[in-house]
């Protein structure tokens, strides 16, 4: 009896520690996420609330960061999972507030708060600090009333600083020199139709390919920083416009996957390919675009635009940003 319960015990202690950390990280992560949300939410339903703005999670310092960018989409995403309250869209709630000049919730925008809330319907804003600990990530949500600015509840929790949030911490590597080993010189990489250049990445298209009323823009992206780095951009105003000036837009059903919906993560240096598919009208005879990059992730809002895009005829192409 005794040897059975030492193999139960041992075969127990085996079955915990053969589940990778990662997987308890991303447990502890979900676990945590969910009671911020389901706090929330219950504030919320309290002083009878249903449509939420959430607005992007600062640090310590008072500033906004990818982290609580990330942090403030993925509780939002949280609280329409459950269904019982809706919210609004993050790119809505964010143009109202730039619009009326409000960066930050305060006693003194009061008025203007009002007018930002009525203009997005909302109800309630939500706010919050995400402090680093030795335990993890203190996370404080704050409930806001529109009609005067004060918050009426406050939420907090812990996250764990591994797991999805991983990305956001893992430090810079010096890398290491490669040794010139008398190999042969490699071609240089075609440009292509044309290239976009930043401190973050650069876009190279490869190609346009015309079929009716849809082009399929073929390009690659490479991370160029020390950081793993996620490109997202925004559907709607990602666009083609060609040289009638018509616009060629994006739809959800053929962008899926893509880099509007689903983005795109690369690791340092890496290198991928990616896909952009765009609608327009079968009736314009279209050789050249012009791609108008509307970027939500790793720069909030920034836009770029690359001309003199022409179908199947590789040259280097102009490029302006705003």
């Amino acid at each position: 009896m005794l040897m059975i319960r030492l193999l139960v015990l041992l075969v127990g202690l085996l079955t915990l520690f053969s589940h990778p950390t990662s997987a308890w990280a991303g447990t502890k992560y979900e676990e945590g996420l969910k009671q911020l949300a389901d706090g929330v939410a219950e504030g919320a339903a309290k002083v009878k609330k249903q449509r939420l703005a959430f607005l992007d999670l600062i640090d310590g310092k008072g500033e906004s960061t990818p982290m609580g960018q990330f942090l403030a989409e993925e509780l939002g995403t949280q609280i329409m999972v459950a269904g019982e309250l809706t919210v609004v869209d993050r790119t809505l709630a964010y143009s109202t507030l730039k619009k009326l000049h409000v960066d930050h919730i305060d006693s003194a925008h009061a008025k203007t708060l009002q007018q930002a809330a009525k203009a997005m319907r909302a109800d309630l804003f939500v706010d919050g600090v995400i402090l680093d600990t030795p335990d993890g990530l203190q996370v404080t949500l704050r409930l806001i009333s529109p009609s005067n600015a004060q918050p009426i509840r406050a939420i907090r929790g812990m996250l764990p600083k591994a797991g999805p949030l991983n990305v956001f911490f893992k430090k810079e590597e010096t890398p290491q020199p490669i040794m010139n080993i008398n190999s042969p010189k490699e071609a240089p990489t075609p440009v292509g139709l044309g290239t976009y250049r930043n401190e973050y990445y650069e876009m190279v298209i490869r190609s346009i390919e015309l079929q009716a009323n849809r082009a399929k823009v073929d390009l690659t992206i490479e991370n160029l920083s020390r950081r793993d780095l996620k490109l997202l951009c925004r559907l709607q105003e990602t666009l083609l416009k060609d040289e009638q000036g018509t616009a060629w837009h994006q739809g959800v059903g053929d962008n899926r996957e893509g880099l509007c919906t689903h983005g795109i993560e690369l690791s340092p240096r890496r290198k991928e390919r990616a896909v952009l598919t765009f609608t327009g009208s079968s009736e314009t005879a279209a050789t050249q675009f012009t791609l108008h990059f509307s970027e939500t992730l790793p720069r909030r809002d920034a836009s770029f635009v690359i001309d003199g895009l022409k179908i199947g005829s590789p040259s280097e192409s102009t490029l302006t940003t705003p």
